[in-house]
């Protein structure tokens, strides 16, 4: 019934701009064929997508002319930056109140991010708020625009609909006076958390699994939860949300039990007071959390579920959760383009039908093997491997967290913030540290199933195939042959023995060595104060645009001259002293890569393509990678595109 107006909706952002043509046709032709049915509630639903997407997508994009080095003033109260345009060309063109993305570094180097500033300007009122206490001033260093083709943060302000990302350069008092601001009621209570359980090494956990916050973790921490496949459980996300519901309607039960027979007989019912408890509920741990995508969808999910069923609405799983698609689609088109809005629902779709025959404690192992799987095949290509112990790990940790380790941390939060002891806190610190010792253990011992790297879409859609066949064939057991065919699919790298690294560079006792197989090319060790034999472009294959170093075993002889003298575009820095010179590398606008202590970095030759893999990036899930992986990253694209 939904597909005509998802299709609108989906067709505004994905239907290239020759094809518009193609996209008007489709809607003419839809709501003919609707008002011939005559489908009348289908036809309004399709008219509003209509109105939807005429309001949000075909509007001209603003202009915008800032420039690196220009002079802003933030107001972060009202979210606001005022720009004096007088100091920018065509300002006759400017569009006033577009909403930007903020960016800005603490001065311990944390990289902080704020969405939905308004940008006015206006030179009278630059020069009037100058001078406030609440303005402060900072120096444009970089200005990113959105693309709906270009890289992943261009995509993601495209879909956040901030007309620019400005890198804004504060100064020192400023700063300051930044960390002494007055936090907002949700900060505020973050901070009283975070300062009643910083003594507890495991709060890291418990906080990201409660708020989806891993501000506190290490890449080790990163590594290791990405590695066994628990990134669901500690990011915010459908499942934390399923656990609120959970605790929502046992508040429920406890509170409908109070209320009077007669109630009854006006009609109200439980489901009515399960919409009134547990969706304000569910929106107040949305808003804790800062409103993250995954949790407003599943929220909005939840919501339509008990909507339907307090108006004793006959409605299929399939068509409550399409028409919360929708409603996700319909404020905000653009969210089609969100890998994480996919993953979201494929993973509910696939629950329902694997789970309406029986709901068996078998049954339910399997689901979670069945979804183990099918995240597996819709995160190729995000991630490299994954443990061995990963679907084990999940059927143990998902009822652990919910029953236990959820509502438990969720009692001391509020123990917290109402007497402010942490006693219980200190009991489930006790168990937590069983729990994670056990996890690392399996991540670090346990054998990585590496997934296989397809150049084309077809095995991927093979799979997909398979785990539709899955689904449909439950509870036959012919349905684990499809399981199996995913399996073979996924790790046939392994089975076939796949090929080494071409080269490997590491750090090993404090030195970068770069070996090929079992021999060794070269060590920083070797050159002395010679910094011209550390060049790497003979080894990649990049003499005509290279400019690829490793850092000499003594760092202080990288100076400003050495590097310009020898047209240094990258260097290899190793852990140990890298901080030092990273500023002035920054400040000369070369590009540096760090491998740690015992880490690795490997470049695979394929044809004319170099693929890089970091010891620090086997995951690269590319919502939540770090500096490194980024780094990398970009590091591959120069020297593939220098390849061609």
């Amino acid at each position: 019934m939904l597909l005509s107006s998802l299709s609108i909706l989906m067709g505004a952002v994905q239907v290239p701009s020759d094809y518009l043509w193609v996209y008007s046709t489709h809607i003419i032709l839809v709501c003919l064929y609707l008002i011939w049915s005559k489908r009348l509630i289908v036809l309004f639903l399709t008219l509003i997508s209509f109105v939807s997407v005429l309001s949000s997508e075909f509007s001209t994009p603003p202009y915008l002319p800032l420039t690196t080095d220009s002079e802003l003033l933030v107001d972060f109260d009202n979210k606001e930056l005022i720009s004096n345009y007088s100091q920018l060309g065509n300002h006759d063109a400017r569009s006033d109140n577009q909403s930007v993305r903020l960016v800005y570094f603490e001065k311990n180097g944390v990289r902080r991010t704020q969405d939905d500033f308004s940008l006015t300007f206006s030179q009278s009122k630059f020069h009037s708020v100058e001078s406030s206490q609440k303005i402060y001033q900072g120096v444009i260093t970089r200005v990113v625009l959105p693309n709906q083709e270009g890289s992943w943060w261009q995509q993601n302000l495209y879909i956040k609909r901030q007309a620019a990302e400005l890198t804004v350069h504060f100064s020192d008092e400023d700063l300051q006076r930044l960390e002494q601001k007055p936090l907002s009621v949700r900060g505020r209570l973050l901070a009283k958390l975070d300062h009643a359980f910083e003594n507890f090494d495991y709060w890291r956990f418990s906080k990201a699994l409660l708020l989806g916050q891993d501000d506190l973790w290490s890449e080790r921490d990163t590594w290791m939860v990405r590695t066994l496949g628990l990134a669901h459980l500690f990011v915010v996300s459908g499942l934390h949300t399923g656990f609120m519901f959970a605790i929502g309607r046992m508040i429920s039960r406890s509170v409908w039990r109070f209320f009077p027979n007669r109630l009854l007989l006006y009609g109200v019912t439980r489901w009515h007071c399960d919409a009134v408890i547990v969706i304000p509920l569910l929106f107040a741990y949305a808003y804790i959390t800062n409103w993250g995508e995954p949790v407003v969808r599943a929220s909005i999910m939840l919501s339509v579920y008990l909507c339907a069923r307090m108006l004793a609405l006959k409605l299929s799983p399939y068509s409550i959760i399409t028409f919360a698609l929708w409603l996700v689609l319909l404020f905000e088109p653009r969210a089609v383009l969100s890998p994480g809005l996919w993953l979201s629902f494929s993973m509910v779709y696939l629950l329902i039908g694997f789970c309406q025959t029986s709901t068996k404690l078998s049954r339910l192992l399997m689901v979670q093997v069945m979804l183990s799987t099918a995240s597996m095949v819709l995160i190729l290509g995000w991630q490299v491997a994954i443990s061995s112990a990963s679907i084990l790990v999940n059927i143990l940790l998902i009822p652990l967290a919910a029953f236990l380790w959820f509502p438990w941390a969720l009692l001391s939060c509020m123990e917290v913030l109402i007497i402010g002891s942490t006693y219980s806190y200190e009991q489930l610190e006790i168990l937590l540290y069983y729990i994670i010792s056990f996890i690392e253990m399996i991540a670090f011992e346990w054998p990585l199933l590496v997934f296989e790297q397809h150049a084309s879409d077809v095995p991927r859609l093979l799979m997909l195939l398979l785990v539709i066949v899955w689904v449909y064939q439950s509870p036959l057991k012919r349905g684990i042959v499809s399981a199996i065919g995913i399996w073979v699919i996924l790790f046939s790298s392994m089975l076939s023995n796949a090929s080494e690294a071409g080269l490997s560079l590491v750090n090993k006792n404090n030195k970068l060595i770069l070996t090929e197989k079992s021999d060794i090319l070269l060590t920083n060790t070797w050159v002395g104060s010679d910094i011209s034999r550390l060049r790497l472009d003979s080894y990649l294959n990049t003499e005509q645009q290279g400019g690829y170093f490793l850092t000499p075993s003594n760092t202080s002889e990288i100076t400003p001259q050495i590097l310009l003298a020898h047209g240094v575009k990258w260097l290899i820095l190793k852990q140990d002293g890298a901080e030092k010179i990273i500023a002035m590398l920054d400040g000369m606008n070369v590009k540096w890569l760090v491998i740690p202590a015992g880490g690795s970095l490997d470049f695979h030759f394929q044809k004319n393509r170099i693929s890089l893999q970091h010891s620090s990036c086997i995951y690269s899930f590319f919502l939540l990678k770090s500096d490194t992986c980024k780094r990398v990253e970009k590091l591959e694209s120069v020297l593939n595109y220098n390849q061609t």
